[in-house]
């Protein structure tokens, strides 16, 4: 098996937040898998899954991974700047416009709200995606039914304290719901820097995301354009962070293919990756059968336009 290539990227953004981005394999691939991160998470999240399809496939793929806006290694906009939603499609955007042939767009939890918004804001490139895998998504805010209520109360207020005498408040609340969340992830034998993240995320970025997830649903006009990308929704009967019925409710507003996976909780891409990569593999399977189909149209319409020529 080949050596994973490996390029580190930097993508500009719109507003000249730098990306932090790596791709694997090489560009010349007949199909891109692009990756969508959670909450208090970056990356790193997805190196199980990257390498488990390496191995898999020999290299003959690329894959992207990135580090959302104040997360990981990527910039940090001004403390006094918000970050919105339609900032973290437009991030997307960019990525996804250094991917190459079929791209399969895949995300883990809230990263499905991103990938839903892609859609609202950009419909046309959202239309153009070979498929769509979510792990752990749903069409609206994760319910955490793990936590208590008041908890999940607060997670839901803390962006109506930016850029108020409060601002600090919601910072450290940030900051110490990715400490606990870091902590479960030891309890649960996981190693933390790659669940997590390798760095700590930014923690005015981190309410600014939580408030623009937690204001999103999933709107009859946008899951009418889902519609047409053939879509996984995967979940785990333990998740505690998004329960099955939220991503049901998901596959069913998409029309998407829908499994429950036996045992496993919301971290099912990193602690079961040859399992998430079998999935991934199906919807590589579309993307290959269309640029398969390209190629051959393609082909047809030079070969038409040669045989004219001669008449």
């Amino acid at each position: 098996m080949t050596a994973l290539e490996r390029c580190v990227l930097t993508i500009p953004t719109s507003d000249d937040v730098g990306l932090a981005a790596t791709r694997l394999g090489a560009t010349t691939a007949p199909a891109t898998v692009v990756y969508v991160h959670g909450l208090l998470c970056d990356g790193h999240y997805w190196a199980p899954v990257t390498q488990c399809l390496h191995e898999r496939l020999g290299g003959e793929i690329t894959q992207i991974v990135y580090d959302q806006r104040g997360h990981g290694l990527s910039g940090r906009p001004d403390r006094r700047t918000g970050t919105t939603l339609r900032h973290l499609v437009d991030d997307l955007d960019a990525v996804l416009a250094h991917a190459t042939g079929q791209v399969v767009l895949v995300t883990h939890s809230a990263g499905s709200l991103l990938a839903a918004a892609y859609a609202q804001f950009h419909p046309t490139h959202a239309a153009a995606l070979s498929a769509l895998v979510l792990f752990g998504g749903a069409g609206e805010f994760p319910e955490f039914p793990s936590l208590p209520k008041h908890y999940r109360e607060l997670i839901k207020k803390l962006p109506q304290l930016r850029h108020t005498r409060l601002d600090i408040v919601a910072a450290a609340t940030a900051s110490l719901a990715e400490r606990r969340f870091r902590e479960v992830s030891r309890r649960l034998g996981s190693k933390a820097h790659l669940v997590c993240g390798a760095h700590r995320g930014d923690a005015r970025v981190m309410t600014d995301v939580m408030g623009a997830y937690s204001a999103f649903a999933l709107s009859p006009e946008v899951a009418a354009t889902l519609r047409g990308v053939p879509t996984f929704v995967i979940a785990g009967e333990r998740d505690r962070i998004v329960p099955p019925a939220q991503s049901v409710r998901l596959a069913d507003k998409i029309w998407a293919d829908y499994e429950l996976v036996p045992g496993a909780g919301h971290s099912l891409p990193h602690t079961q990756p040859d399992r998430a990569a079998d999935t991934i593999l199906q919807a590589l399977e579309i993307a290959y059968r269309s640029e398969i189909d390209r190629l051959v149209t393609s082909t047809e319409d030079t070969t038409d336009g040669g045989f004219e020529d001669l008449l």
